[in-house]
């Protein structure tokens, strides 16, 4: 083991180096995220290691535009849709709510409660729980009762 701050700073470099390069081609997104925002870190701070990262990208069978495409399509996309939380939401408590808003939606027209009704199917469809489909199927049954060709049980 060497003494020398010079060599023990370029083992700590070339280590850190390391890691970023694994990091960037890992397919777990914490890791790839972990390793961009220590490499952007490291470059704020005059500490660039871009060099030796790509040396360990192209020795480990990677070109640097691969991880920098890889990098790019690992960036949440601030436009893109919120993941459905709808499945998480236990049957019940979407059926309760489905029937609730369903209930409001057909009050009286240009009412307090329709608005309030769209105004929270909304948001929550904004959040990633959708119940749009649920409530269509509860105003049918309110307004044409249950299909007659449905089995009753």
């Amino acid at each position: 083991m060497t003494t020398d701050p010079n060599t023990q700073l370029e083992v700590i470099r070339c280590a850190v180096a390391r890691h970023i390069a694994n990091g960037l081609v890992s397919t777990i997104h914490i890791r790839a995220q972990a390793a961009r925002d220590l490499a952007t870190e490291l470059d704020a701070n005059g500490a660039n290691v871009d060099g030796l990262v790509e040396q360990y990208l192209i020795s480990d069978g990677y070109s640097a535009t691969e991880a920098t495409t890889a990098r790019a399509a690992a960036d949440p996309d601030p436009w893109a849709p919120k993941p459905s939380i709808t499945e998480y939401i236990p049957k019940p408590v979407r059926d309760v709510l489905a029937d609730r808003l369903a209930h409001m939606l057909l009050g009286p027209a240009g009412g307090e409660l329709q608005g309030e009704a769209r105004e929270l199917t909304f948001a929550l469809k904004a959040e990633g729980f959708d119940l749009s489909e649920p409530i269509k199927q509860h105003v049918t049954d309110l307004t044409l009762g249950p299909d007659p060709a449905d089995v009753p049980f």
